[in-house]
């Protein structure tokens, strides 16, 4: 079949006019009649104006403009931006955006509150699971001649301390820092963190007094 530039084409090669003569009196540039012969409408500069030159155009060769005009949208559609592109190719650029004032507001609430709901489980497992201990000092396996063993570490500041069942009093923070007695040869040392949910947490130490 046949496209609307091929039959204007086809009418004006057998009139035997050149472009300047169906120029010269539609006043359409010969570079636009020859883009839309080719059916190159990017040349054009929108959709409404290469309507309106394929209209003067097929009243110029003797064509029913309205003929034409329907082959012509057979082949071709108008994106949103204006422009002439042939039927089935998708146009990125045109896509209207999924992304609303409506989306950000709705994305806005899903945020704030996941952000809260992680917050109440954070803080439900403060309040129900065991304690954090880190223990800094001493290395485990270590061996020594200090007849005292440094202890230092950090825990939560609402939970207690013991070391070897003895308890033991917590900085500002839940840190922590005391001296123990070492006896001669090997040494556990038993560190537990205890949370008010009753939950523990124990870290063991052997130190070895040469």
């Amino acid at each position: 079949m046949k496209t609307a530039g091929q039959i204007l084409q086809a009418a004006r090669l057998n009139k035997k006019f050149e472009f300047e003569d169906v120029s010269r009196i539609t006043k359409i540039r010969p570079n636009f009649l020859a883009a839309i012969e080719a059916d190159d409408y990017t040349k054009l500069p929108s959709g409404t104006v290469a309507r309106g030159f394929i209209r003067n155009y097929c009243e110029f060769l003797g064509l029913p403009p309205d003929t034409i005009l329907a082959i012509f949208r057979r082949d071709f559609i108008e994106n949103s931006l204006g422009r002439i592109v042939p039927r089935g190719l998708a146009d990125p650029v045109a896509k209207p955006s999924l992304w609303t004032p409506k989306t950000t507001i709705i994305a806005l609430m899903v945020f704030v509150f996941t952000l809260f709901g992680a917050y109440l489980v954070y803080q439900y497992h403060l309040l129900t699971g065991p304690p954090s201990l880190v223990l800094t000092s001493p290395a485990d396996q270590l061996t020594t001649s200090e007849v005292n063993a440094e202890i230092v570490g950090r825990t939560d500041p609402d939970a207690s301390l013991t070391v070897n069942g003895q308890l033991q009093s917590l900085d500002k923070g839940g840190q922590f820092y005391f001296r123990i007695p070492l006896a001669p040869g090997e040494n556990k040392i038993a560190v537990t963190a205890t949370a008010k949910s009753g939950k523990t947490t124990t870290l063991t130490r052997i130190v070895i007094l040469r």
